[in-house]
């Protein structure tokens, strides 16, 4: 694939940094759940205009997207830019996740940084068990559909710019999630155009002993 399809203009995607239309981070956030899937969490425009520009320019300036990797992992103590995340949780929303999880320390010591071009997806997956219960996606830049999936059950979730998705319990364990591979999503009788997104998720190893 030519370099030409993976250059990516970080100035454009940021918007203007003059937006007077911030929202003020003492604003509650709607969290949806689904009776069917549970340990599911949507916190919706959890994450400020102005916190998803700073993530994005970290991610922007540490190069995390270099030489045409659409990946990125990080692993022990998170850098700053993603650690304050932890934080937010336990702080402002520890209803994102059940009790045990939200007091264990670290919260999360795995990070891993996804781009996805216009129309790309992920295949429909679990969750590496090697990985402890409690999961956080942050869904930045472009909207899209992600599907959740048991068997020959979907539900399909609207992720917005600034989400916070959360996945515990029987969502995290027995549940697939993934994204299907188009350039526009069908959702609640809209079309939903996709561009580049990126999506930010936090993850705890299991401790061996």
């Amino acid at each position: 694939m030519g370099n030409e399809e993976h250059d990516i203009d970080w100035d454009e995607l940021f918007g203007s940094d003059n937006d007077e239309e911030e929202e003020k981070n003492d604003i509650k956030i709607n969290i949806e759940s689904w009776s069917c899937i549970p340990g599911l969490l949507l916190a919706r425009a959890a994450i400020s205009h102005q916190d998803q520009m700073t993530l994005l320019q970290a991610i922007a300036d540490h190069r995390y997207f270099h030489d045409n990797a659409d990946q990125a992992m990080c692993f022990g103590a998170l850098p700053a830019h993603f650690s304050w995340l932890e934080t937010w949780v336990k702080t402002k929303y520890p209803e994102l996740f059940p009790q045990d999880i939200v007091n264990r320390t670290p919260l999360f010591d795995q990070a891993i940084i996804n781009l996805y071009h216009k129309g790309k997806g992920i295949k429909s997956h679990i969750d590496l068990l090697r990985f402890d219960d409690g999961i956080l996606v942050v869904s930045l830049l472009s909207s899209c559909v992600m599907i959740m999936q048991k068997e020959d059950h979907k539900v399909p979730l609207l992720l917005r710019p600034g989400d916070v998705l959360t996945l515990s319990g029987e969502a995290r364990y027995e549940w697939e999630h993934g994204i299907e591979e188009q350039m526009r999503d069908y959702i609640d009788g809209e079309w939903i155009e996709r561009g580049t997104r990126v999506s930010i998720t936090l993850r705890k190893l299991l401790t061996t002993s």
